[in-house]
């Protein structure tokens, strides 16, 4: 049997009893037109040039792969992690606006 844990908080998961939440993160680094540069994307294979970059990922020695370029992570989280990471899923600190009043 395949023991989980929360990545967010290290509680046990039992996927027997309770829901199991998984995240998969996705980063890479885009590179976009200097300015006045005109691109003409009408014969680019975007889905081509992705699945090229992913066969590509594991390949360690492959230069334009470095730090910072692209990053794929998966998480696993319970019921309650799994609700915080959906009120706030970049991790913005949330501070309470105060209302005055205009006296």
């Amino acid at each position: 049997m395949i023991h989980y844990s929360c990545d967010r908080c290290g509680r046990p998961i039992d996927p027997q009893d309770e829901l199991r939440y998984v995240v998969r993160v996705e980063v890479e680094a885009v590179m976009e037109p200097l300015d006045g540069e005109v691109v003409d994307d009408s014969d680019r294979d975007h889905l081509m040039e992705l699945h090229d970059i992913l066969e590509r990922a594991d390949d360690a020695a492959n230069p334009l792969l470095g730090d910072g370029v692209y990053f794929r992570q998966r998480y696993d989280l319970c019921s309650d992690c799994h609700r915080k990471y959906r009120r706030n899923p970049v991790g913005k600190e949330n501070v309470k606006q105060l209302n005055f009043s205009q006296n």
